[in-house]
């Protein structure tokens, strides 16, 4: 089969509609309906129904998103395998949440790709779900998630915390003020949410809800507010531009490093959290309460 007719299906589903998956793909819009209809054929059951312009998927299709898209990772791997450098011996697929790519993995790339040139390295982001069906699916190595993989064929290793501490924009603000209004909340998975919930349990709703801390932290700059943040994202602007709550617990979030345990790159995976290991991270000089999960 035509790994093209997978990658037009993926198109049209993102796209809901045949002539921007069109544009997208850089093909007529005939052409992608051809398509559809050959792989459609090769199935032997519709992909689409289409009714007044709303263009859904069919129980078929949504079956096969998640093997339409193992399927088109699994050939850029073996496509980048194939073609490494002579002094390149293998390619390391690694993934984590978009959160983690910005507090931690950033780094880790670079160091990496510095201190072990015989890896090519692939990079991904995607949340902790897709991540763990993609370790089971073999089509990344390693991955960095907040919660530990809890299926027999994962392994997962505590590899470093983030120390997540609660900012706002002025100085000298007592807790009661910070959590009245301004907060922004930042997904540090359900750990975190239950330990704040239980610690806070009076606090005003959001104003923001978001996924990445980045974002909390510039929407803190323009606009003021609050968010528990990563000390390692934050400290150099504490006592300037950003102040810690003092009254606030700190909240220590463990990071997990997880790859399968019939992993194929062991000896690679074990260089990486050695990377991981060896990168300063600042530590809080605080007497706080911290609340470890």
């Amino acid at each position: 089969m035509d790994i093209e007719l997978l990658r037009t299906f993926l198109e049209v589903k993102n796209t809901r509609h045949f002539g921007k998956a069109a544009e997208n793909l850089y093909l007529t819009q005939a052409a992608v309906s051809a398509r559809i209809k050959q792989l459609e054929s090769i199935l032997g059951a519709p992909l689409f129904t289409r009714l007044r312009n709303n263009l859904q998927l069919t129980v078929t299709g949504e079956r096969l998103i998640n093997h339409a898209e193992t399927i088109l990772i699994s050939w850029e791997r073996a496509r980048q395998d194939v073609s490494l450098k002579k002094r390149q011996k293998y390619v390391l697929s690694l993934g984590a949440t978009s959160g983690l790519w910005d507090l931690l993995m950033q780094d880790v790339l670079h160091v990496t790709h510095r201190s072990l040139p015989e890896l090519a390295l692939r990079a991904e982001a995607h949340g902790p779900e897709t991540l763990i069906r993609h370790l089971m699916e073999r089509t990344l190595d390693l991955v960095m998630i907040y919660e530990p993989a809890k299926l027999n064929d994962l392994i997962s290793v505590p590899i470093t915390p983030a120390e997540l501490i609660l900012v706002c924009n002025k100085p000298d603000q007592s807790l009661e003020t910070v959590m009245s209004h301004g907060y922004i909340s930042v997904d540090w998975g359900l750990s975190f949410h239950m330990s704040y919930a239980q610690y806070f349990p009076d606090a005003s709703p959001p104003v923001l809800h978001t996924t990445l801390a980045r974002i909390a932290l510039e929407f803190i700059f323009k606009y003021g507010g609050s968010a528990y943040l990563p000390y390692r994202m934050v400290a150099e602007y504490i006592d300037d531009t950003l102040f810690q709550v003092e009254d606030a617990p700190v909240i220590s979030r463990q990071i997990y490093a997880t790859y399968h345990r019939e992993n194929n790159h062991t000896q690679e995976i074990e260089s990486i959290l050695d990377v991981i290991r060896s990168l300063e991270v600042p530590v809080e000089d605080t007497s706080l309460d911290t609340i470890e999960i």
